[in-house]
């Protein structure tokens, strides 16, 4: 589907497009085979179209007269579920967008509203290819701060298994966003240099917010890596403190039954001329110290609050 877009939405068929007015168009990659050539783009286009594995990352190329480009888009809630993708052709009076693979609507939902908000103001190019771009990561903000919670919720867990299983899923995710927002960062840039003049020298500076805002996202996923960082280096803390503990307790325990041990083997040893071997009363009185020593170390470390 192909629309002018001067004043209002109007549909309109390659044919009856001219360099007197705007358009903004959407279409799968077998349409635009069909009639690529009438829209002058070069055949080594439409092949880098059909080899999208080849473009793993989000990249925009400047040809003669046009840009095009290649859109693996990911959702940032959840960035290992199936990407969309999408391909798009810039010309001075014409916004294409190619869809790759769209299962969920998502791109298909973006160019409706990007086109439908642009009317309210005065159409460009520029603002055209601005509020597609936005648009297709407006729902990452809220997306970036539900995972802030997530992280922040990871220092309460205490299970170990389930915090080092949590820590690298979010691990991941967050390097991942942090490259995708860097490839967005690099089409911001690309549209900035303008190569071919396509864009209007007064509406440059939409490029210019549209980067600084992928910037910010960027700088919001690096932010989240330290907070993660931050909430192993708790959780390690609280490991440390329990170990310590663990070990205080037996260091008490141990301590409390060394002068004991010390006894058992001191009246281990056989001597014949141990008197308290032949005292009736020997083995009560024994029983009675070490009673006395277990209590006393054990009122002493209390008191110390070692336990």
């Amino acid at each position: 589907m192909i629309y002018q877009v001067d004043h209002k939405k109007i549909e309109c068929s390659v044919e009856e497009m001219n360099n007197e007015h705007m358009y903004i168009g959407m279409m799968s990659l077998e349409e635009l085979k069909q009639c690529y050539q009438k829209l002058h783009i070069s055949k080594k286009s439409i092949q880098h179209c059909e080899e999208t594995s080849r473009f793993n990352q989000n990249i925009m190329i400047p040809h003669r007269h046009y840009y095009y480009g290649f859109m693996n888009l990911i959702n940032a809630r959840d960035v290992f579920v199936k990407q969309d993708s999408l391909a798009f052709f810039i010309f001075e009076n014409f916004f294409l967008v190619v869809i790759l693979d769209d299962e969920d609507g998502h791109i298909t939902n973006v160019f409706h509203t990007s086109s439908d908000y642009v009317l309210e103001k005065n159409v460009s190019i520029t603002r055209l290819v601005y509020y597609f771009l936005s648009e297709l990561i407006v729902r990452d903000y809220q997306y970036i701060e539900e995972l802030q919670e997530e992280i922040e919720e990871l220092e309460n867990l205490d299970e170990n298994i389930s915090f080092t299983t949590h820590l690298k899923h979010l691990g991941k995710e967050l390097l991942l966003l942090r490259n995708y927002y860097n490839n967005f960062v690099g089409i911001g840039e690309e549209l900035q240099m303008n190569y071919h003049s396509i864009f209007p020298q007064d509406d440059m500076r939409y490029f210019e917010i549209y980067t600084r805002r992928i910037e910010r996202l960027a700088d919001s996923v690096q932010m989240l890596r330290e907070l993660l960082n931050q909430a192993q280096e708790v959780h390690m803390s609280k490991l440390d403190y329990k170990l310590n503990q663990t070990m205080q307790f037996f260091t008490v325990v141990t301590t409390i039954f060394m002068p004991l041990t010390l006894i058992t083997g001191w009246y281990g040893m056989n001597f014949k001329n141990m008197p308290e071997l032949t005292n009736p009363y020997a083995y009560y009185i024994l029983i009675g110290i070490s009673l006395l020593i277990v209590m006393g170390l054990i009122f002493w470390f209390k008191k110390k609050k070692y336990f």
